[in-house]
């Protein structure tokens, strides 16, 4: 998946978001969250690398798949599983605090989610199961048994969706102990959640299970239920979600791209003229066109090395101009005034588990620039 993910940036998040795009109208591409792009990335490394159809090797946001037979089974639920977590989620938030913001958020994206719950119906989705198991939160929270009893509904939803993906997508040898994983990350979610949301809801008088417990006793909390979760999942997704957890518990600082591409600039223009002579060569161009693809893709090679690098012809590069995600990076790694002061040591409040490689979140930090021929964090 990591050598994938280098040749082709970010499929499963990218993947996702454009299926989503697709399947359910623009709108629904705000709903996009890493639970859902976690899950896809599960059910592709067990269902096998599918052919990318060509919207989705194009850096082009706006460039989405057409027909659903161009589309991933595994990106077609893992979008859908979006749709319907955030439908449950916005329900949640519009019982717990009545605003008026959740309830047009409800009306706004009720179109999309009719159209997701049919989708599951015909996979045979056990979907009025699982509004059953989530309609108990309420009560649950009321009489507040224990931490697990007031998680259960959001644990059972994660199993039920971990599992059916797996069967959907041919692997039912794997949907128990996918059940597992997906009752433990679900787990996971919401005491997760909880601790972020304890001042929030302290102040407007929410319900949370942390909040009469200390933050360090809380964060114990959390990080027993990462440490269930990483136990059920391979070495390199099990790092990811380390980081991950440690950095929104406060255990690690939030890494910026702060660092400065340390290849000359010269020597950066002369292997991205390189490349673009490789693609030119490539496409059997002639002068006219040829001078052109050289000028384009040098120029993008410069500005995006690492995501035009992956790219297999011309076409594919000048997609680079609707993406944000490259558009971001030239920002993250040009120098905006003097060099800031250094940072001074950060120490944690509560040991670290050494398992921890991991510091970009499955984002490589070498995105920016060609400073390096592998990723950092992968190193």
């Amino acid at each position: 998946m990591f050598g994938l993910m280098r040749r082709a940036p970010r499929l499963p998040y990218c993947g996702t978001c454009k299926t989503l795009g697709s399947l359910y109208g623009q709108r629904s591409r705000l709903l996009l969250n890493h639970d859902t792009v976690f899950l896809a990335e599960l059910l592709m490394e067990q269902s096998g690398q599918p052919e990318w159809s060509r919207a989705y090797r194009s850096f082009n946001c706006l460039t989405l798949p057409k027909s659903e037979d161009a589309m991933p089974l595994a990106l077609q639920f893992a979008a859908t599983a979006a749709v319907t977590i955030a439908h449950f989620h916005i329900a949640d938030h519009q019982v717990d605090s009545g605003r008026l913001r959740w309830r047009g958020a409800a009306r706004y994206f009720s179109p999309t989610y009719r159209r997701a719950a049919a989708r599951l119906r015909q996979w045979n989705f056990p979907l009025e199961e699982m509004t059953r198991i989530l309609g108990t939160q309420t009560t649950r929270e009321a009489l507040a048994e224990s931490l697990a009893d007031v998680a259960e509904p959001t644990a059972l939803a994660t199993a039920m969706i971990f599992s059916h993906g797996a069967r959907l997508v041919g692997r039912d040898d794997l949907a128990a102990g996918m059940w597992y994983l997906g009752h433990r990350f679900g787990y996971l979610v919401y005491v997760l959640d909880a601790f972020e949301d304890r001042a929030r809801d302290r102040k407007s008088g929410d319900f949370n299970p942390f909040s009469a417990l200390a933050a360090s006793e809380a964060r114990g909390h959390v990080l027993a239920a990462a440490d269930e979760v990483e136990r059920a999942l391979a070495r390199e997704f099990a790092a990811r979600l380390r980081s991950n957890v440690e950095e929104r518990v406060g255990l690690r600082p939030r890494i910026l791209h702060q660092h400065r591409c340390r290849k000359p600039l010269k020597a950066r223009w002369r292997d991205a003229v390189g490349f673009a002579r490789t693609l030119r060569d490539r496409e059997h161009a002639g002068a006219i066109k040829g001078a052109a693809i050289l000028a384009i893709v040098s120029m993008l090679a410069f500005l995006f090395p690492h995501p035009v690098r992956g790219a297999e012809s011309w076409r594919h590069c000048l997609g680079l101009g609707m993406n944000l995600m490259a558009l971001g990076a030239i920002f993250a790694t040009t120098p905006s005034g003097p060099t800031p002061p250094p940072v001074q040591p950060f120490t944690p409040d509560a040991p670290k588990d050494k398992r921890s490689s991991s510091c970009c979140n499955g984002f490589c930090c070498c995105d920016g620039c060609d400073c390096c021929d592998a990723c950092c964090c992968d190193c």
